[in-house]
């Protein structure tokens, strides 16, 4: 069975977008990661010290996991473009 060129093109956008997201993953962690972890809970590291430290290095572990899972999304998605691109031009 042969999927029509709408199809293909709808998976490349797909993996386009799986791709953007990887980079801004890759590129802009801060941002993700104070969603989650430093807006929640900086009030209460403001009066307790030893938390705010604890929070800062959290925060710059959260960091290196998130770059690290952009990287990863960024590979993955490139290969199943090009394996997308290969089977539309087998077809």
């Amino acid at each position: 069975m042969m999927l029509s060129t709408p199809v293909f093109i709808s998976l490349l956008v797909l993996s386009g977008v799986g791709i953007f997201l990887g980079g801004f993953y890759y590129y802009k962690p801060e941002k993700i990661v104070s969603r989650r972890v430093k807006s929640s809970q900086w009030k209460a590291a403001q009066k307790d010290p030893e938390f705010k430290k604890w929070l800062e290095v959290e925060f710059l572990t959260q960091v290196k996991k998130t770059r690290s899972m952009g990287m990863i999304m960024i590979v993955l998605e490139a290969i199943l473009m090009v394996l997308i691109i290969s089977l539309w031009l087998k077809g």
